[in-house]
């Protein structure tokens, strides 16, 4: 019994660091393709454009996926003859530009520039 609970545990772990490591391949792939659209637009790292280009792709991905989930919950809606209980929607808030921020990070002998929003406001 005590053996067959570490190999669940073990599975479990392995699941989840694969789950981890897929996640964080597809957040590169996708700093890269931003990079280059951002690129093909003209604009470069550290320019402030770039980085405007950058929150707008990151904002539109965060929209779209906010839309997708309330099209998902309007489905699942009951019919028309029943009433459905009031529930609250959560509102779509803008990632703020005075939060967001972009960094040149190496990894595998190949520089990405991440952006996200952060809890400190941009330097000046």
């Amino acid at each position: 019994m005590k053996r067959l609970c570490c190999i669940l545990l073990s599975l479990g772990l392995s699941a989840c660091a694969g789950y981890e490591a897929r996640q964080h391949a597809q957040m590169l792939e996708t700093a890269v393709h931003d990079d280059q659209a951002c690129i093909q637009q003209g604009s470069k790292f550290p320019d402030d454009r770039y980085v405007g280009c950058r929150l707008q792709m990151q904002d539109d991905r965060l929209h779209q996926d906010w839309l997708n989930l309330q099209l998902m919950r309007q489905s699942q809606q009951q019919p028309n003859n029943v009433p459905a209980p009031y529930t609250p929607r959560e509102f779509y808030r803008p990632l703020n530009q005075d939060h967001f921020a972009c960094a040149l990070v190496t990894e595998d002998k190949r520089d990405y520039v991440l952006c996200d929003e952060t809890d400190e406001p941009k330097k000046p």
